[in-house]
């Protein structure tokens, strides 16, 4: 064999050689991407810090304890979240104070069931992961105490209504309180937050959404924004002549009220009014204590009963004399 037939044999050794090792390689891949593909149950260890709205506490702590879950998944998504069976993942949860229970004769110190962390963890590990059992029955967490005031949520708002429409009630605020962190010096002086302010034009159906609420100045507020429900309805209104009963005369005064009735204007759903809601209008009465704590004998006559979802209400005349007859 020639010189050049030696070249030859050798060039298709080496590029069988290459074929084979890209075969193995190919292989090797496939293999590992089946495998990896493939479903496992295995532990998962967490060291696990929560930021909490706890009112009257700081808002993140670490705990000493060691989460211990069994999740399963693939083997991507269980490589993306363990290191080793040994080493512990730090996790932040967001947990709602609501979930921490004060350890009892403990001080600043609270628990949490794992049981009630499998959402605050699929959000913090994602949902490629299914959490099949908690090792850990509860993790303890000491939280820093914080200087603080609550105080109630006011809604600022501009509403106008669409005629023979109008605000039902008080807006629904959630939350409607909200607790203020700060010096006393500055804490002294707020006695509500405020909402940027929501307008609305026309308004001929319930209003839902959600207001910032505006911050302090040196201070923290332990929410950011309320959601307000405002209760928008189409009403009826009705006027009623009624009497005013005397309640609570002691059997040995004469008394007369004057005048003696008055005329009542009021407001209700126009769905109630097709229901006959009319045929049950308010009563107003007159409390003998009103009288005898007065130094005039005028009393304001209170609302005694009134049909279901009474909107409003005005009242002529608004207060009556009430003047005690010698026998």
């Amino acid at each position: 064999m020639g010189k050049d037939g030696r070249k030859s044999n050798s060039a298709g050794a080496g590029r069988e050689w290459v074929v084979l090792l890209l075969s193995l390689l190919l292989a090797c891949s496939v293999w590992f991407v089946h495998g990896m593909s493939l479903k496992y149950v295995v532990p998962m260890k967490f060291r696990v810090s929560v930021a909490t709205d706890l009112e009257g506490y700081a808002g993140e702590s670490a705990s000493d304890d060691v989460l211990v879950v069994r999740a399963s998944g693939t083997g991507f998504s269980i490589v993306g979240l363990r290191r080793s069976a040994n080493v512990a993942r730090n996790v932040l949860l967001k947990v709602p104070g609501a979930k921490l229970h004060p350890v009892q004769g403990r001080q600043n110190l609270f628990e949490v069931y794992t049981r009630d962390l499998s959402e605050e963890l699929y959000q913090a590990l994602g949902s490629n992961i299914t959490i099949t059992n908690f090792d850990t029955e509860r993790l303890t967490f000491r939280l820093t105490p914080r200087t603080h005031k609550k105080v109630p949520v006011v809604l600022n708002s501009d509403i106008s209504c669409k005629s023979q429409y109008m605000v039902a009630s008080d807006a629904m605020l959630t939350p409607d309180s909200v607790a203020v962190y700060g010096d006393m010096s500055i804490l002294d002086g707020i006695t509500h937050v405020e909402t940027d302010k929501v307008s609305f034009y026309n308004a001929d159906a319930p209003l839902d959404g959600k207001a910032r609420i505006k911050g302090i100045k040196g201070a923290e507020i332990s929410a950011s924004e309320t959601a307000y429900h405002i209760d928008i309805v189409r009403y009826v209104e009705l006027s009623k002549e009624v009497e005013f009963s005397l309640v609570g005369k002691p059997a040995d005064v004469n008394m007369m009220i004057n005048p003696s009735s008055g005329t009542v204007r009021y407001r209700i759903p126009y769905a109630l009014a097709q229901e006959g809601a009319q045929d049950n209008p308010p009563t107003f009465v007159v409390y003998y204590s009103d009288f005898a704590a007065s130094r005039s004998g005028i009393v304001v006559p209170r609302l005694y009963s009134a049909p279901a979802r009474m909107i409003s209400y005005e009242l002529d005349p608004s207060n009556v004399e009430c003047v005690v007859l010698e026998l």
